[in-house]
This record gives C-alpha cells, structure tokens and sequence, in this order.
C-alpha cells in the first residue's frame, strides 16, 4: 500500500509558500492567481487579455517602424493595435486553452509555468523582431537601425513580460486548484534575461541594415536621340510560339538582345523589378492587391496575421482590398530618376505608377479604365504614346494586351498584329538613327525555360548576351545619360549599346520613393480592382 502524499496546503499556506520562493509578487500575478481559484475558467481571460495585447503591440511596432504611412500617426497606430488586438484573441484563446490542460494534470507546475511563460515571451518577441525585420526587408522603409524600431523594443518588452507574467501565474493556480501542488523552487529571472537577450539581438539584427547614404542628385549629360522603352507582356517567344509572335520575333532579331531566365510572378512585381532595377524584396511591390484596414491606410499584413487581413477581416467587412499603386512602391523607376535629373520623361500605363515631378505618367489605372479588353488596353496606351511622346528624351510604355488575352486566341492574334506594326514604325525609326529603341519582353507567366529579354536598337549588329532583370534600369538610365547608382545590384549592359553610349558617371544612390500623389479614393480604388477582375488578373 503506498504512502499517502503530504496534505494539500490551505489558500493562505499556498500564498506564504509563493512569495517565499519568489511568487505573487506583482499585482497581475496576484490579480490572475486569485481569478483563477474563484472559477475553473477564471484564468482564461486574464491569459487571452494579456497575450492579445502583447501579440497586437509586436505587430504594430513591426508596422509602425516600417511603413512610413502609421509610423508618424497616432490615430493610424491605434486604429492598427484595435485590429490585430482583435486579430490576436484567437491564438491566445488556444494557447489559454492548452495551458489550462497541461496544468491540471501537471506534477511540477514550478517547469511547467516556467515553459509557457517563456514560450509566451519569446513567441511576442520574435514576432516582433521578425516582423519588423521581414516589412523592412521588404523595401517599405530602408533604415531599420534608426531609434523609432528599436524605440518599439521598450513597449513591446514589456507587453511580453506582462504575457509571461500572466501565463505563469495562470498555470501555477490551475495546477493548485486541481491537485494542490506548489513549485519547489525558487522563481529565477529568466523573463527578464529572455527580454534583455531579445532587446539585445533585436539591436545587433537592425544595425545590420545600414541606412543608405543620403542621395545626390544625378547630374545627366543628356544624348542626343530620345530613349523610347517599349515594354510587352505576354509575349511567348521560346517554344511554342504563333505566327503572330513568330513575326515580331523576326523584328526583334535585328537588335542587340539581353535575356535573362524568366520567372512567375506577379505582373506588378515582375514589372517593377524591371522598372526599379532592385528585387521585390527592396521596392516592395509584391502583388497587385494589398489590404485596407477599416478606417486606415492599406499595408502589407504583418508575420502571422494573414488569416485576418486576407481571410477573416475581408468576409466580415473590417478589412478591404486595395489596388497595389506607387504608394506602395518605395524605389524610384527609371523614368522618375530621369525626370529628378531634369530630362522631359513619359510613362504610360506601367504598374505601380504615379504622378512624378517633371514626369509625365499614364497610370495603368487610367488606361485599363477606358478598356473593355486587352486589345483596347494596347489601344489605349499607344494612343496615349503616340499623343504624349515627342519631345520627351526618356519615353515609355507597358503593353498588357498580350498577356490578358492569352485565354482568347482570335483577339490574342489581333493585338499582336498591332504591335507587329506598331514595332515596325519604331524600328524603322531607330534603323534611320532617329532615336534609340529598347523593347523589353517579359512574360508574367512564363513557361518553364523561358527568357525575358532587352532587345536594344542602337548601333551593334544582332548579337544575344546573358544579363540580369536587375541590369535593365541601370542601362536605361546610363543610355540616357543619367548616372546610375552604387548600390543598385545591377549595372550597364554596354554590349548591347553603341560604343561609348552609356553614361559612365556613378552617384552613391538615388535614395527612396517619397510619394506626392494624393491618395485616391475609395470608390476610385473599388473600380480598378473591379476592372483588375474584369480583365483576368485577379480572382
């Protein structure tokens, strides 16, 4: 027969025996211990409370320090804190959940409250790290080592030893309610260590994102024949192509070609990489639709709130798309960097474009706005070119039409026949000397092999080099005569220019996008998504 287990201690031995090793110290330990012996459920709410809380404040200052439009708003944050607050109820839920079922079966509750406690902690500080991390990492704001994220860390700190607290002494009072067990040793400072840790790491991780140099206005020595970009998607020039992209490829074969292998994307990304000359993970432009909390700007969702903002939030009405736009990209195009540098420019009808001092830009939202196709897209924006172009130095425009129309074979072959002619105008100009022509063709769904190229007319004989995506923007701008940046990743195709073309003065960095564009309406932005639909590019 065993022995019977030492007798179970009164409420009040319990209590004495607590802050003997170092418990119920604090009012919140207190506050949840004494909630939790009053109702077998009585520890839940103080559990979820906190952790929502703690949860909603990393995420905000993920956000706050990274997207320039809430960092300086203090209405834009509190409205931000109420949503992911409300976002955090459900994981907090769980995690009260399972830390009321590990505790009523505990045998050490002092190891066991020590675990959710630290899991608590270091799972809001992760999240915090992490999340500022990933949204600067992202291109939304390139200074992560400045004093506003790390500033961040002092709230965000506490709101995790608040949740960890509060785990803790939730799990020691379960236990005690349903098995009278203690711990048997004294409670040690690791919240406090894991918090200093955390603060510490946070530190070391975003200094190492320097702040870029402040820019210098690039100084252009300006050519003498205007630069026109041509740029067409949903060409399908590898493989399996038809008559129709077979005679374009015929015009294409006289120039100077640059590819690169092709990859799915996004057409908004995939343009803007081409644009920007930096990868998504430094414009930010990663898709066509971000999300409009109620009442506040859109923003890219925050790490692990996704299930809200794209799912949760949009069937119940608090949350909205939004149409991704230049305020969300935060890294110049090439045509802004040209017109910054005093040339006349001309953008038509490209992704993730806005209005630009000394640029004149055709938004794809006004262009597809006055199309009920891909074939009037096309239509539209070279109309627009057509009207817009002469006297400009720096010239171009994004055509569509191919790619919203590879679902429909007869209306695919008619757009390709305007473009056929219309490449065949340009061409002939460029042949004559007249200007310098480049024509990028990239697929936004490219087949597996598939090349995006550069096709220059501007001098060499018909020649194909291996560039990078990322040496696009950096030859436009060098042929222009614009000096191009140190710390764009690529650089200067100069095989495929006319010896001594391109620009070969270089300036430290051309700094980031600062939009002036007012921000459009909402019933503005519901008729660009719906037309987004209506043409085939979202779901």
């Amino acid at each position: 027969m065993s022995a019977a287990g030492p007798p179970r201690p009164t409420l009040e031995e319990a209590r004495a025996k607590l802050r003997e090793l170092g418990y119920l110290q604090g009012r919140v330990e207190r506050f949840v211990f004494r909630r939790a012996l009053e109702s077998a459920w009585g520890h839940v709410v103080p559990v979820v409370v906190a952790g929502a809380i703690a949860l909603a404040l990393a995420g905000t200052a993920a956000v706050a320090s990274s997207q320039f439009r809430y960092g300086g708003s203090a209405g834009a944050i509190a409205g931000l804190f109420l949503h992911l607050f409300i976002a955090a109820l459900t994981p907090s839920f769980l995690f009260a959940v399972a830390l009321s079922a590990v505790a009523t079966r505990s045998r050490r509750p002092g190891g066991g409250a020590l675990g959710f406690a630290l899991f608590a902690a270091i799972a809001v500080l992760f999240l915090w790290i992490f999340g500022t991390w990933r949204l600067v990492g992202s291109g939304l704001r390139p200074d992560p080592g400045s004093a506003a994220a790390l500033l961040w860390g002092i709230p965000v700190a506490l709101a995790a030893l608040l949740a960890g607290a509060t785990a803790r002494a939730a799990f020691l009072a379960r236990a005690f309610a349903r098995s009278g067990r203690l711990p048997q040793r004294p409670r040690r400072a690791i919240l406090l260590a894991a918090a200093a840790v955390a603060l510490s790491v946070a530190a070391i991780v975003f200094a190492a994102r320097h702040e870029p140099a402040r820019p210098v206005p690039p100084l252009p020595a300006p050519r003498s024949r205007a630069l026109l970009v041509v740029a067409i998607d949903g060409l399908i020039l590898d493989g399996r192509s038809g008559p129709g992209e077979r005679a374009i490829a015929g015009l294409l074969a006289r120039g100077a070609t640059g590819s690169w292998n092709a990859r799915a994307r996004s057409p908004a990304e995939t343009w803007t990489d081409l644009a920007t000359g930096v990868p998504p993970a430094r414009h930010g432009v990663r898709a066509l639709e971000w999300v409009r909390p109620f009442g506040l700007p859109a923003l890219r969702p925050p790490f692990g709130t996704s299930w809200y903002f794209r799912g949760v939030g949009l069937t119940v009405g608090a949350v909205s798309r939004t149409p991704v736009s230049a305020r969300e990209r935060r890294s110049l195009a090439f045509w802004e960097v040209a017109a910054s540098a005093g040339l006349p420019t001309l953008a038509v009808g490209w992704w993730a474009s806005g209005p630009w001092p000394g640029a004149d830009v055709v938004e794809n939202r006004e262009v597809l706005a006055r199309s009920a196709s891909g074939l009037d897209a096309d239509a539209v924006a070279i109309a627009e070119f057509g009207r817009r172009a002469e006297g400009r130095t720096v010239a171009t425009v994004y055509l569509p039409g191919a790619d919203i129309l590879r679902g429909e074979p007869p209306a695919r072959r008619a757009a390709l026949a305007r473009l056929w002619l219309f490449l065949d105008r340009l061409t002939g100009r460029a042949r004559r000397g007249e200007i310098v022509l480049v024509v990028l063709a990239a697929d936004s769904h490219p087949a597996t092999g598939s090349l995006g190229r550069m096709v220059v007319f501007d001098g060499p004989a018909s020649r194909m080099v291996r560039i990078a995506p990322e040496d696009v923007a950096p030859s436009l701008l060098a042929r222009a005569g614009v000096p191009v940046a140190r710390d764009l990743p690529g650089r200067p195709a100069a095989a495929l220019f006319a010896p001594g073309s391109l620009e070969t003065a270089m300036v430290e960095s051309y700094g980031e996008r600062i939009s002036p564009a007012a921000v459009p309406g909402k019933d503005s932005d519901r008729e660009y998504l719906e037309k987004l639909r209506s043409l085939g590019y979202l779901n």
